[in-house]
């Protein structure tokens, strides 16, 4: 229990240097659109990730174990599908980088968040589809 306070508490502080940094460096220099657009879409993915933190602590208190079978072989299976996903979703930015953007901040942010996301999704798909059987 303790462990995962101290996980949350430290995924929120993260949180909030992150949002002080980009404060911060807004204050500095001039924001791109584009930056801004994924400034806000990792900030998204930190706010979610707290709040499926906030849930396991939750379930942890209700007396519900956090690790069984099933959901080793969802994060194994999830893994492998993003896995798999992003070495293709990178090839792709690689091949078209000239059509997609001039900034390689931009592509990168967005290689990285889209990363991310694709975690989240393959996670959600897998643990849809292990779930109903």
């Amino acid at each position: 229990m303790k462990k995962s306070k101290k996980l949350l508490l430290l995924l929120v502080g993260l949180t909030f240097t992150f949002t002080l940094g980009v404060l911060s460096y807004s204050q500095m220099a001039e924001i791109q659109s584009k930056m801004l657009i994924i400034y806000l879409l990792i900030g998204l993915v930190a706010v979610l990730s707290i709040a499926f933190a906030m849930r396991k602590v939750k379930e942890e208190k209700e007396g519900q174990p956090l690790e069984d079978e099933l959901t080793t072989n969802i994060k194994h299976k999830a893994g492998y599908y993003a896995y798999l996903s992003t070495i293709y979703m990178w090839l792709i930015i690689f091949l078209f980088k000239d059509l997609l953007s001039d900034n390689t901040e931009t592509l990168i942010g967005g290689g990285i968040l889209l990363s991310g996301v694709i975690g989240f999704v393959c996670k959600e798909i897998v643990t849809r589809k292990l779930n109903e059987k």
